[in-house]
């Protein structure tokens, strides 16, 4: 049978933004050499444009060209910022701006402005950087690369469209997590202030400082925060790169051998937060038909049957020919199997194996 009450699907964080990216020639912050811009409608990515722009004067730091790759030979051609600011413009409207560390991309957005003598709009923008912080306050590193990479969110870094891809997906992650309806609504939940921009210069996004343990004490902090992210999954914190990747496809009736992927699961942690924005984002299991049968040892009922329902499975209460999946708990997997007997295409795997699959998409089929 299959386990636990349907949990309500949290997918109404209907958020309306534009996320931007600049990447610069040097140090200057008028020197913006390319733009991604990623236009969110209703909580999806609905537009995305890229523009590499011939910076004024035409010069490129060595260390900026390590960085991104972009040379003076692959602008050359390409129009000034202000010959492309009533496009870009255009596709900004007055929306909210977010950006990964926004103070740097909204003073190259002002300081190229002013070079090529536009007008600076009144603006409102947002930083993923400090919403992730209050968002996830047991991480220990915020920059773009290790949050995306901690979300399972692949892109090129330092390309300036798949920056911006990557920055829209982690304020998307945050909204889920935290439940919110809009923009707004998540940076009331993170008491957190919409920075704001114009002629007059910009005041940054701000808002309550992280609590701090009584002593001040750095080491006690992480704690509070470690201890708070174990109240909200409900389970003691592991990173799911710890349950190592099976290389092999799972078999009907298959059993996981001993090793470090056993080992790493035998304390029965994992970060169910980090897996359910996972899931929700990459989809892995969308079409595949799931039957949960006896006790899990790791998940709740609803835990399980929601990371089935977010990870895009259909959750069946029987299995019938079409079931790929048979997650097996107690009692025993030799029990289970005889209820998958009547179809010899399911696969009968353990909760850990089930784990797995959703943590690594490509052993699914």
């Amino acid at each position: 049978m299959c386990l636990g009450v349907r949990v309500k699907k949290i997918m109404d964080f209907t958020a309306d933004f534009t996320a931007i990216d600049f990447e610069t020639a040097s140090r200057r912050h008028d020197s913006a050499c390319q733009l991604g811009l990623v236009t969110v409608r209703q909580g999806q990515i609905v537009d995305r444009v890229c523009w590499l722009i011939r910076p004024r004067p035409l010069y490129f730091h060595r260390a900026n060209i390590q960085i991104h790759g972009i040379t003076p030979e692959q602008v050359g051609d390409e129009p000034e910022f202000g010959e492309l600011w009533p496009e870009i413009s255009a596709k900004i409207g007055d929306d909210c701006l977010v950006a990964h560390n926004a103070a740097f991309d909204l003073r190259v957005l002002i300081g190229t402005l002013r070079s090529h003598q536009h007008p600076i709009p009144e603006l409102q923008f947002t930083c993923t950087r400090a919403i992730a912080r209050r968002t996830w306050p047991h991480l220990r590193r915020y920059g773009l690369k290790p949050l995306s990479n901690w979300l399972g969110i692949r892109f090129r870094h330092h390309d300036a469209l798949e920056d911006a891809v990557a920055c829209a997906k982690i304020l998307l992650a945050a909204g889920i997590d935290r439940e919110a309806t809009s923009l707004p609504d998540l940076e009331r939940r993170l008491r957190l202030r919409t920075g704001k921009a114009g002629s007059w210069g910009m005041r940054t996004p701000s808002g309550s400082s992280r609590p701090r343990s009584r002593s001040g004490n750095t080491r006690s902090r992480s704690t509070q925060n470690r201890s708070r992210s174990t109240q909200t999954t409900g389970l003691p914190f592991l990173l799911p790169d710890q349950l190592t990747e099976a290389t092999e496809r799972v078999e009907p009736a298959a059993r996981v051998e001993d090793g470090p992927a056993t080992e790493a699961m035998a304390s029965d942690q994992i970060d169910l937060q980090r897996l359910m924005i996972r899931a929700e984002f990459i989809r892995p299991l969308a079409g595949i038909q799931v039957v949960l049968a006896g006790k899990l040892r790791i998940l709740s009922p609803e835990q399980a049957r929601d990371l089935a329902d977010r990870s895009g499975a259909v959750c069946k209460e029987q299995v019938d020919d079409e079931t790929d999946f048979l997650v097996v708990g107690e009692p025993t997997q030799s029990e289970a199997r005889d209820e998958a007997d009547t179809s010899p295409a399911t696969r009968v795997i353990s909760e850990k194996e089930f784990l797995r699959l959703i943590h690594s998409p490509n052993l699914v089929r």
